[in-house]
């Protein structure tokens, strides 16, 4: 599936969806002038890199929204036309170009941006043209590199926690390793249909081989390579997950298997199922609730934003309810 989105088997949807943010203040900013405001613009991460990155809103905890593979803020500011027919399709078209995507009040960024603190970002690679562009790395990458640019923007900005992480697909290994790195910065999780360590522990050595070599391969249409088993082995090095709210949500209409190229299924392939199985052996692992039902493909965020965004209120409220004097 694209590396729009599943972090997946293959890459089709155009980064053409991916556009510019426009900025609204310089390209590199301090702590005194972006905490507590709206922003948009790159920051430094050290060793002369930058990444672009979009703040609005005020309040405490700070939600972070971490994209999935080849994709970044920009998708957090969009949902899927209410009325497009990508909908009521059983199968998951998204990824396949299918389904008009626009900008809206109702998408999950603007919507958190209402009741608390909310920050989105571009990761190297997933947006290669217009203004205040992350700085390009090698690829493919290994996780622990996405793990040290989070740490480093969210320090750059002054953005203090807990954080509560929202991630989707990729995403969701990169908050995995930030929070059992950090487990102190970390006051709760909303994975979107993500990627879990777990799914070494479901599928065959095969299918494991072949979706690694799949999400590490690019393109000039997907530039972003995720090196996945070496993400699982860099987790499974560190401590267990914290004890915090968290929430793991599934998406209900299945890949369009049915699309992929004929060199596209050769060797063993993660299915479907065993993805549902490896998001059940998640919410297990963190004690959190399961949110299946959500009539989404796996961009659960374009589907059905506002499913998304009660699922965060609820984390962000149970944080509160435990550190009631949190506020900015």
């Amino acid at each position: 599936m694209a590396a729009r989105r599943v972090v997946s088997r293959v890459t089709y949807r155009p980064m053409a969806v991916v556009m510019c943010l426009l900025t609204l203040v310089l390209a590199s900013c301090s702590t005194s002038d972006t905490a507590a405001s709206d922003f948009a613009g790159t920051v430094d991460v050290g060793d002369g890199r930058s990444v672009f990155v979009e703040c609005r809103g005020e309040g405490s905890p700070t939600v972070v929204l971490i994209a999935g593979k080849g994709n970044g803020a920009e998708d957090w500011l969009q949902v899927l036309a209410p009325d497009d027919p990508a909908h009521a399709a059983p199968g998951d078209d998204l990824p396949w170009g299918m389904g008009q995507l626009q900008r809206s009040d109702d998408a999950v960024f603007p919507s958190v941006a209402g009741f608390t603190r909310v920050c989105t970002y571009d990761r190297p690679d997933v947006r290669i043209d217009g203004a205040d562009l992350t700085t390009p790395r090698s690829q493919p990458h290994t996780l622990d590199l996405d793990v040290a640019d989070l740490h480093a923007m969210l320090s750059t900005l002054g953005e203090s926690g807990p954080y509560v992480l929202v991630a989707h697909s990729y995403g969701g290994l990169i908050a995995t390793l930030f929070a059992r790195q950090s487990p102190q910065t970390i006051g709760g999780l909303v994975m979107v249909d993500t990627v879990t360590e777990l799914m070494a522990d479901v599928v065959s050595p095969g299918k494991l081989a072949t979706w690694d070599a799949t999400n590490a391969a690019t393109s000039p249409q997907s530039r972003e390579g995720v090196e996945l088993i070496d993400a699982f082995q860099r987790i499974n090095a560190t401590e267990p997950m914290p004890n915090v709210p968290a929430v793991v949500m599934s998406a209900d209409k299945p890949w369009r298997t049915d699309l992929l190229p004929p060199e596209a299924t050769q060797g063993e392939q993660v299915t479907f199922t065993d993805w549902q199985t490896a998001l059940d052996r998640q919410s297990t692992a963190l004690g959190a609730e399961r949110i299946a039902d959500t009539d989404s493909g796996h961009d659960i965020y374009l589907y059905s934003p506002a499913l998304v965004v009660e699922a965060i209120r609820d984390v962000l409220d149970q944080v509160r309810e435990a550190t009631p004097t949190s506020s900015r």
